[in-house]
């Protein structure tokens, strides 16, 4: 990310109401969102111009979030892009799953805003200056 350019998130969400949600408060909180409907069509937007943060679902159709997860992990121009799995499951084995896939962060749904905001601010902070 360029100093003083806005950080870019990229949403996959198949739930278009959600991404609006997801796209609304992020912009008044002055990121860039990029959106996907479904793993696949996120893993191609990242190939194209990699995002400084990814807000991920996991149960999508065509790619699921652990596909895209696996594919995007598998690439060393990725593997430092801050990945926040933000699912409906309560399953702990998801988290599990995810967590040893690689993604820095989980969230369940409903979640909160602003914790959602604060989350993405973090892990923004975490990341490794220069590597995109």
């Amino acid at each position: 990310m360029l100093e003083g350019a806005k950080p870019v998130i990229l949403v996959v969400e198949d739930d278009p109401d959600l991404r609006t949600i997801l796209r609304m408060q992020l912009t008044c909180q002055d990121f860039v969102v990029r959106e996907a409907t479904n793993g696949l069509e996120g893993f191609q937007s990242m190939q194209a111009s990699p995002p400084d943060c990814v807000i991920l679902d996991l149960m999508m159709p065509v790619l699921d979030g652990f596909g895209f997860l696996k594919r995007v992990r598998s690439l060393m121009t990725m593997v430092d892009v801050p990945i926040l799995i933000l699912t409906a499951s309560e399953d702990e084995r998801n988290k599990v799953r995810g967590y040893q896939y690689q993604a820095d962060a989980y969230m369940s749904k409903p979640y909160d805003l602003d914790a959602l905001t604060d989350e993405v601010r973090r892990l923004l902070g975490t990341r490794t200056p220069g590597l995109t």
